[in-house]
This record gives structure tokens, sequence and C-alpha cells, in this order.
């Protein structure tokens, strides 16, 4: 039922955004891992809590056609399952989840991405980040990459409140 409903709410949308993109039925695993990177530091940057990548709905119509893509028994890079190797490259790994639920009487697949928080996320080494509906390369736009790096948390100016005085070194 939540899937159902997140998926309604994301078919709202008026269309693709830095933080959602819709795909009907086409995978491939390298490109699968430029977006799970481009979609983390999009949603980072605009303060998302997640971002979305669903396979079984058209681009633009957001019409409901299905897929037959399985990420739990497609191959990465070599023989590799898919979900593993995409995990081992992300850095750092935000952590993402794959749902598969019918919808509609269609098959579809979402990915649930969490966001970039203190660093972009790279895939095999590159950032990608998504301008508009494009899908591009962080490095060709440094003034967003220098965001993301100014997210960063600076825990030395946070105030600890289970801390007492004992906690304090004497010297």
């Amino acid at each position: 039922a939540e899937l159902t409903a997140l998926i309604d709410r994301l078919r709202v949308e008026p269309g693709e955004t830095e933080w959602l993109e819709f795909k009907a039925n086409r995978y491939e695993p390298q490109v699968l891992g430029e977006y799970l990177s481009a979609l983390a530091n999009a949603a980072g940057l605009i303060g998302k809590p997640r971002a979305y990548l669903v396979f079984g709905i058209k681009d633009g119509t957001h019409e409901v056609v299905g897929t037959d893509f399985d990420p739990t028994n497609a191959k990465g890079n070599g023989s590799q399952l898919l979900p593993l190797w995409l995990s081992l490259g992300l850095r750092p790994n935000v952590g993402f989840e794959n749902h598969t639920l019918e919808y509609q009487g269609k098959r579809l697949v979402i990915f649930e991405i969490n966001p970039a928080f203190d660093r972009p996320v790279e895939f095999y080494g590159t950032a990608h980040i998504r301008v508009g509906t494009s899908k591009t390369i962080l490095a060709n736009h440094p003034e967003k990459q220098r965001q993301l790096w100014m997210r960063r948390v600076d825990w030395s100016a946070a105030i600890c409140e289970q801390a007492s005085l004992t906690d304090l070194d004497p010297e």
C-alpha cells in the first residue's frame, strides 16, 4: 500500500525533476549506476529525503507500461549481481533500496535512493548530477560540486546535550 501511494504521488509530479526519473523498460548497468549517483547528489543539493528512479512508467505522459527488468536477478559488470555491483561502485555509499510491485496490473521497479549528505556520491570514480532532467558529470558543474561539499556539518560547533563537565579533558 505504501509503494502504491508513493507511485501515485510521483505520477502527479508535472514531469521528471532533478530527484525523479521515469524509465519505460531500458536498463544498462553502468547507466543505472550513474543515475543513482546523479539522483543522490541532486536530492542532497535540494534537501529531498529521497530520490527515485522508477522503471515501468513512460517519461512525459507518466503512462504505466510495466517492465520486465528484475534487479534482483540482473548482473552488473561480469557475474556480480546488480545490487551488489551497484553498491560497491557508489562512494560514499549513501544507500538505496529497490522495490518491485504490481501497480494497475503492471509490474514496476522503484529505486529509492538516499541523498548525498556531506560530499558528492561517485559511481566507480565519477560523480554525476541531474541538471533539470538531464544526467551529466558533476565536474562540469563546479558550483553544484562546491554546494555539495559545503553541505558538510561542522560537528565541532554542535552542542552535545548528554555531555557533562566530567567528559572534558582536564588539560
